[in-house]
């Protein structure tokens, strides 16, 4: 399958799923309203864990380089579950659960590159606890700072796209504290809707292999970045994986580039709690 490649001029027709019209294509992002919250500025972005940057010069060898070793997070993807195959994409089941999902995915991915087992957390349940089972957005932010603070449960403990309030006990939530996030970009002094990161320091998070859950307003969505994209030379993108199912784009992956890969809001897990769980 081709590569689907999201930005100006086709993201209306390409960035819906095929089960929605583009009318529904806000699949849980809050809008922000900028009189009571305004935009930090341009040059805002955290520093609180310092984070180094990688010079422009050198993306397009490390992508290259990347993809050469196969060593990428869409890659580690492709090999990375118990039985040796491909992660699937997650599916939020049409619900404005985007924000929660984006962030599992993350953590999902951080215990590949851990060498971690493979476990399929359930972002239905973070959602769920969060806004007292109602179908609400939020931002990626919120669901970061409670993966931070309680962890996301297995799917074992809270099944997919469950609203099940009996999922809600005290088992749950001790299984979800082995799959804490540890260390991560992410700066606790500002609100979750103020988790800002330069497309630099997006770029740098990728280059080492971080993932980075990207909230974008022109969207009305937040996806879990994988992978830094060359596009053409000196053109570059990012390769996102969404939370419609394998059946959207390539196998639940795009590519998303030009302003449509600068991402309003931004987190970023270093590491997970270690559980061979």
């Amino acid at each position: 399958m081709a590569e689907l490649i999201i930005d100006d001029e086709n993201y209306r027709r390409k960035a819906a799923p095929p089960s929605v019209d583009g009318a529904k294509m806000g699949m849980g992002l809050v809008p922000r309203d900028l009189k009571k919250n305004p935009y930090a500025g341009p040059d805002f972005a955290f520093d609180a864990v310092q984070m180094p940057l990688i010079p422009r010069s050198e993306w397009s060898d490390r992508i290259k380089e990347m993809e050469a070793t196969k060593s990428r997070l869409s890659d580690l993807r492709r090999r990375g579950n118990s039985e040796g195959g491909l992660i699937p994409s997650l599916d939020q089941n049409g619900q404005g659960y985007c924000w929660a999902y984006s962030t599992g995915m993350a953590l999902m991915m951080t215990r590949v590159v851990s060498n971690l087992p493979y476990v399929r957390l359930s972002p239905h349940a973070v959602a769920c606890k969060i806004k007292g089972f109602r179908d609400e957005g939020g931002w990626c932010g919120l669901s970061y700072k409670f993966a931070i603070e309680h962890g996301y449960p297995d799917q074992k403990m809270w099944p997919q796209k469950s609203m099940s309030r009996s999922n809600d006990n005290e088992q749950t939530w001790a299984n979800a504290a082995k799959y804490k996030a540890v260390e991560g970009y992410y700066d606790m002094s500002v609100a979750v809707y103020d988790q800002e990161m330069t497309f630099d320091q997006v770029m740098s998070c990728l280059l080492c292999r971080i993932p980075v859950i990207s909230d974008f307003n022109w969207w009305g969505h937040s996806v879990c970045a994988l992978d830094p994209v060359e596009v053409e030379k000196g053109s570059f993108g990012i390769r996102i994986i969404n939370s419609w199912t394998d059946s959207w784009g390539d196998l639940g992956e795009a590519v998303l580039r030009g302003n449509k890969a600068i991402p309003d809001n931004a987190v970023a897990p270093r590491t997970s709690t270690v559980s061979l769980l």
